[in-house]
């Protein structure tokens, strides 16, 4: 019998792979330079398509906004103009952009009233001979590039008024930009 000894090198064990997938098996050693490759490739791919799409989405956001700008400032002037012509009288058109007339509205006491195109704004002066001179209707951010006041028919008794406005967004980015066009008719309660 051979004493043993202590020098004897035991027997070395192979290494046995800790799990298996597909064809790839991964050891406890770390992963190879090719994989760390593929999964930086991944996730830069999944966050270039993330970026893309959060810009899309800022891009449309910016544009619905516009959008609800200028409808919400054209609607507004639009309604203003309705409601003072639908309570108006002796209506005289000033040119093409330019519509004075009497208002019968209750706190207007017979003054005449006049809606007019300045500057790319809807100006109303509801005292025409008085000082400040007339107000804007719309936003700075609205560039009103067309208002048209027709009236018809021009014989008879019953007058009606044909409103035309033309706006855009002003001081907004080339892709966020936008235009409008609205019409309107106003029948006059006061028969003349």
């Amino acid at each position: 019998m051979k004493p043993e000894t202590y020098h004897q090198k035991p027997e070395a064990k192979k290494k046995q792979p800790l799990f298996h997938v597909s064809c790839f098996m991964f050891h406890e050693r770390g992963y190879s330079l090719i994989e760390l490759l593929v999964a930086i490739g991944i996730f830069a791919t999944v966050v270039a398509i993330m970026s893309g799409m959060f810009m899309t989405s800022l891009r449309g956001q910016k544009k619905a906004v516009t959008v609800q700008n200028v409808a919400d400032n054209i609607r507004y002037a639009m309604e203003i103009m309705s409601k003072e012509i639908r309570m108006g009288s002796n209506f005289n058109p000033i040119g093409a952009t330019d519509l004075q007339f009497k208002s019968n509205m209750p706190n207007r006491n017979g003054a005449n009233v006049e809606f007019s195109l300045q500057g790319g704004r809807i100006m109303f002066d509801d005292d025409t001979g008085a000082l400040p001179a007339a107000d804007s209707i719309t936003s700075a951010n609205v560039a009103v590039t067309a208002l048209n006041f027709s009236l018809y028919p021009t014989t008879g008794t019953q007058k009606r008024v044909l409103i035309s406005i033309q706006a855009a967004s002003a001081g907004t980015a080339s892709d966020a930009a936008t235009s409008i066009n609205v019409q309107t008719t106003v029948a006059p309660r006061i028969i003349q």
